[in-house]
């Protein structure tokens, strides 16, 4: 799926053995506004930096109408950051923090998806134990602090998390569901 992003173009692609986020390289040397020509750029870049190939980019020729392809450039976004920063001017900085915050997006969308299967399974069983704790519990305190770390969970495991006011002596529902449906 490609997105669009207000700086630069970013797209998945597989690089590595691995599912990432890439961009193009001369989108990347458009915005940071470098006046070298584009191709000595790159190639300096890789050299100077020491880039691998088919690890922190790679190189594909362009379709070309008439005259010689050209090589395009697909950068991870760590490369992209690395490379942004080194420019150290007010173009590189933005694009830094752009991709920084591009990669936290998706971290917190993607939830459960980045904890291991044993680290899902012990929270999972902690869940239970926490709307246990709760329904018997009586201090206001105590009660927000111990939902504060259920809903932590709940959004971990990427499930629906119970209000409070649901949980307890009033929340509980007659069938004994944990999540009792709100009329």
């Amino acid at each position: 799926m490609n997105t669009t992003t207000a700086l630069i173009p970013v797209f998945n692609g597989e690089l590595d053995g691995r599912q990432q986020h890439l961009c193009n390289a001369q989108d990347l040397h458009q915005h940071l506004a470098v006046s070298t020509r584009f191709n000595d750029w790159v190639s300096r870049r890789i050299e100077q930096y020491g880039f691998i190939e088919d690890e922190d980019f790679y190189s594909v020729l362009s379709k070309s109408e008439g005259g010689r392809p050209s090589v395009e450039y697909h950068l991870t976004l760590d490369m992209a950051k690395e490379l942004a920063m080194v420019e150290n001017n007010e173009q590189g900085r933005q694009v830094r923090r752009y991709f920084i915050s591009m990669e936290r997006e998706a971290r917190e969308s993607r939830g459960a998806s980045y904890l291991s299967v044993s680290q899902q399974l012990t929270i999972h069983k902690q869940v239970p134990r926490l709307l246990a704790l709760l329904k018997s519990e009586t201090i206001p305190a105590v009660r927000q602090t111990l939902h504060a770390q259920l809903v932590q969970h709940c959004h971990l495991l990427a499930i629906p998390v119970p209000a409070l006011e649901q949980i307890g002596r009033s929340g509980q529902s007659a069938t004994g569901e944990l999540f009792p449906e709100v009329p």
